[in-house]
This record gives structure tokens, sequence and C-alpha cells, in this order.
């Protein structure tokens, strides 16, 4: 499927309607598709990021149709991930002396898909490209949602070919978001790809939403998801609150999330007591059992915390599902460097506090305090050292001492 943006530039990209998740962790109620752009100047025709590997026969046709793939000059990446870049491969193939522009950081990654020689260029901030009539402009912005990420601006057309930023994970024949209804089904996608894709990065969102405020734009052109040539303001502050209001909680509340969940009540009484704790630190305890709420909802919690504990109990030696689909979940916040603990009731073995504190040292979570543990229903001496816990532990992400 081809589509005209503007003169002469064209939409190239797929629809992967089947795909029903992404990267694994990230549901697609919706599919995705993966956007690549064509440019024709009057010397130059170049290409705005390829799209996964296994769909580029049906990408070379939709280029083909404009021009052969063959007679392309130059590529643009703005980012490197397979779902953007894994068409390069075939395309080098096609077409082995195009070439390549990319930030220093897309080239480390490049280098290890293309595993071979190709004509690389790497870009700097500002830098501008020349094709003939039409300049196109490269905005480093580096985490926005990788290392190598950079947009691209049209000048002349004020196009801005944004990468994952304002995208949404939703398959359609229709290019542009004017096309389509705006249903709630096409809102919920831009909520779940950006706290599955953007939570960990609220300060690069900010940075990018502050740097495309004054820019003269006619059209957002994302990786993923329609064109937005009607609502790209709307999706700008969406994206914005997103990543303000979260940090703005943090700062304002001071909240400690504990997640939990209980079989019989014993690791509830505990959590219970571990919140009172928290709270004679000084801080906002939020009790969440994690075996009742959304996956979610849960996250939205943790990314308003300045802080956050687990409660689990040990079934079978090992650790209940919803506490092991949270701690999976955690990649998709920035937790490096934060400090949490465990604690939990057992009946047997009491493997659970172990289990969660060993993935949170895998992730570069300091562990404090010492995870505790009680066999079956916790005694009030019990009860009291969650107490204590819980205070040593607000105090140490920021409340008071007694």
């Amino acid at each position: 499927m081809t589509k005209t943006l503007t003169k002469d530039i064209f939409y190239v990209g797929v629809n992967d309607p089947g795909l029903t998740h992404f990267d694994i962790v990230i549901p697609t109620e919706c599919g995705t598709t993966y956007n690549s752009y064509l440019v024709k100047g009057t010397e130059k025709t170049a290409l705005i990021d390829c799209v996964k590997r296994s769909f580029a026969d049906g990408w070379f046709g939709n280029i083909g149709g404009i021009v052969p793939p063959e007679k392309v000059d130059c590529l643009i990446v703005n980012h490197s991930e397979p779902d953007h870049a894994g068409g390069i491969v075939d395309l080098l193939k096609r077409n082995p002396k195009i070439a390549v522009y990319l930030t220093r950081s897309a080239k480390t990654f490049i280098d290890n898909i293309v595993n071979g020689p190709y004509d690389a260029h790497v870009v700097e901030d500002n830098q501008e490209l020349s094709l003939g009539g039409k300049t196109l402009r490269f905005m480093v912005q580096p985490f926005l949602h990788w290392p190598d990420t950079m947009m691209t601006y049209a000048v002349e057309d004020r196009v801005l070919f944004s990468c994952d930023f304002l995208g949404r994970h939703f398959a359609t024949e229709k290019v542009f978001d004017d096309e389509l209804e705006q249903t709630e089904k096409l809102h919920n996608a831009m909520v779940v790809y950006n706290s599955m894709i953007f939570r960990p990065f609220k300060e690069q969102v900010l940075q990018g939403c502050e740097r495309i405020k004054d820019l003269p734009i006619a059209m957002v052109a994302p990786s993923h998801g329609p064109v937005l040539r009607k609502s790209w303001r709307d999706a700008w502050a969406f994206y914005r609150d997103r990543a303000a209001l979260p940090l703005e909680k943090r700062k304002n509340e001071r909240q400690v999330a504990i997640i939990y969940v209980s079989a019989y009540g014993n690791t509830t009484m505990m959590a219970k007591k571990v919140a009172e704790g928290v709270a004679a630190a000084g801080l906002k305890p939020k009790l969440v059992n994690a075996a009742e709420v959304s996956i979610h909802q849960i996250l939205d919690d943790l990314d308003e915390s300045i802080g956050f504990l687990v409660g689990a109990p040990t079934l079978n030696s090992n650790l209940p599902e919803p506490i092991y689909s949270m701690l999976g979940y955690l990649v998709v916040l920035n937790v490096k460097g934060l400090t949490s603990s465990a604690f939990g009731s057992f009946g047997w073995s009491g493997e659970a506090t172990k289990i969660v504190t060993d993935i949170m040292a895998a992730m570069r979570i300091k562990v404090f305090p010492e995870p505790i543990k009680f066999k079956m229903t916790p005694t009030e001496a019990d009860l009291a050292t969650c107490f204590e816990f819980g205070k040593k532990y607000g105090e140490a992400v920021g409340g008071k001492a007694a």
C-alpha cells in the first residue's frame, strides 16, 4: 500500500494486523504497522526507515510502485530496532551502494544487523541533507526511546518523521488519522503504547515535546500507527502529560507502592503492618493486591511512587503468577538504582522472598531492608517486625527517621 502524504513524499509501509504481542510483553490488540516513507527530491530520493524483515517483499512492492528500490539514493535510519531496520539486509542486497544516514549509536546496532560492509554516514544533531528542493534535517534525540533515536524533519513540507515518538500500535489500511473513526480502541492503542514503551524515558519525552513545540509542523509521520495530520497536537499533549504527571505525583505525594498477593490472608496481614511502618516514616503507603487489579494499574501505581515493596507467599517453592508477571513488567519502568525488598508468609519452605530479591538484584535494584518471611499466620511479634521493616524502608527512601 502506498499513499501520498504531500507532493513527492509517500507512505510505503506495511501492515501487520495479526500481531498480538510486540517485543513479547506489549499487547497489540489491533496489530501494528511498520511505517516507512519515501521522499523524492529533484536530485536524490530517500527512504526513511525500513520495515520488519519478514515484511520486506511487500515493502519493496510499495517502493517499486514509485521508484525501483535499486534507484533509491539514501536510507535514513531513525532507529535501529529490527521492526524499523530489519529490512536493511535485503535492501542492501538489491542496492549495495545506497548511502545510509544514522546516528553514531545506531551504527553500532546496524553494523551487527548487516554484518558486512555498507556506506554509512554518521550524522550530527541538526545536520541537513539536501535532496534537491527537499531538505531533511536530523534531530538527534537519544533515549526517545533508544540511545540511537533521531527524528527527521522535512523542512520545506513541514513533515516530522518522529520515529516511535507520538506513535501507537494500530494496524489500518487508512494511513491518515482523520480517515479513521476516533474510537476508544484507537485511543487505547496510544495509551498502551506510551505506557509500555515510554514510561522509563519521561525526561526524554518532555525534552522531545519541548523541542517540537514551536516547530512548524503540517503532519507527524511516526514509525507505527496512523500519520497525524489532524490530531498531532492532541498526541503531543497526551505524551507530555503522561510524562509530567507521574513526576509531579512522586514529588508531591511521596507514595510507596506495596504490591502483594495473599492466598489465606497471612501476607495481607503483613502488608498492612508494613504499610503502617511506611506511614510512620512520613510517606504515603498504597496497598495494591496484584491479583485484583490490571497490570496497567499496577504499572501506574509503581510509576507514581518513589519506591515499592513486594509481598509474596510461597506456593510450591515458587512465586504466585501475579507477582512473577509484575516483576516481568518492571522492564517498562526505570527501576535501576531504586531500593526495594520483599516479605511474605509461607507454609513449607519459603523461597518466594529470595526469588523476588534475586530478580531485583539482577535488575540492579538495591535490596533493603533484608527480606522477611514468617511461617503460616504471623504472630504479634512478627507483625511488629513487619512494622519496623516498613518504617526502615520508608526512612531509606526519603522518609523521616523517628
